[in-house]
């Protein structure tokens, strides 16, 4: 048995993520963030009038990633397109939930192709982002 999730095992309309992963919106992650893009962005190191933090809204792109990588594919393949919608802002504290469900699946040039929609919503159910990541599969050996 692999430890990766063959092509062959996909169906357009499975959820592929499950269970559903979770990532904290940490004040640590956010300013890791920050420092390692020198984001110098002024609303992202003060509180809103609600007390709350924001976190840099491509931040999406670690919660989203760290969801999808719950299971891989196959070695060598490509991140080769994504993005994002966002709906509103994540803030420190908060608990992050990402779906994803396979689109589609394809062959060009002898490569297999996945579309995902993702989805992120926080512990309360409020949408944060919602898009769409294409990936080429590594080739099964």
């Amino acid at each position: 048995m692999s430890d990766y999730v063959k092509y062959s095992s996909m169906s357009e309309g499975d959820d592929f993520l499950d269970p559903v992963p979770s990532f904290e919106v940490t004040k640590e992650c956010v300013d890791k963030y920050i420092k390692a893009t020198n984001d110098g962005t002024k609303e992202l190191a003060v509180d809103d009038e609600q007390g709350r933090r924001v976190a840099p809204p491509m931040l999406a792109a670690v919660y989203v990633i760290d969801a999808l990588r719950t299971r891989v594919g196959p070695p060598g393949g490509i991140h080769a397109k994504q993005q994002f919608k966002f709906h509103r802002p994540a803030y420190i504290g908060e608990t992050l939930f990402t779906t994803a469900q396979v689109l589609k699946l394809y062959e060009r040039k002898g490569r297999n192709y996945v579309e995902m929609t993702t989805e992120t919503r926080n512990q309360h159910g409020e949408l944060i982002t919602n898009g769409m990541i294409t990936r080429i599969w590594g080739k099964e050996g």
